[in-house]
């Protein structure tokens, strides 16, 4: 299930980012456009009808997931390990090994929209941090600049 929701959240970071990958001018508004794009994303995790198809989405891909077949790969591992790979169930699947596995759909869809919104809350958190982290930098750079240029003399 954590790689499920760690795809989705990449996914979802991943969809704003041509904004993020703009060349900048020296006459550009990067807090403006960080901010903008940092609203969009916060918007898009945001949005409940997004959340509960995203959700959706994902229980019913995880659903599959529960019926794949393990029985080649088990196999495969029996006989790497040096056990009778004849032994191994040729109908299992992550449902049948697992008896919680049942759980994951359900699961997905209770948490996946509480963590696409605190996702969302970040990144916009974030891009209200970008202009004061951005004028952090100028003043360690000034200091920087100062400190190497009195170390000199």
């Amino acid at each position: 299930m954590r790689v499920l929701v760690t795809t989705l959240a990449a996914a979802a970071l991943a969809a704003p980012l041509p904004a993020f990958a703009q060349d900048y001018g020296p006459d550009a508004d990067v807090d403006t456009d960080t901010e903008v794009a940092a609203a969009q994303i916060e918007a898009a995790l945001g949005n409940p009808a997004v959340q509960a198809a995203v959700a959706e989405g994902m229980a019913a891909a995880s659903e599959a997931m529960l019926d794949l077949p393990l029985a080649p790969l088990a196999r495969a591992v029996a006989q790497a390990a040096g056990e009778d790979p004849e032994e191994i169930d040729p109908d299992m699947t992550m449902r049948s090994v697992s008896p919680r596995a049942q759980e994951v759909p359900d699961r997905v869809r209770e948490s996946l929209p509480r963590m696409m919104g605190a996702m969302g809350s970040m990144a916009g958190g974030i891009g209200a941090m970008m202009p004061a982290l951005r004028e952090m930098a100028e003043r360690m750079r000034a200091a920087i600049e100062d400190a190497g240029t009195s170390a000199r003399y």
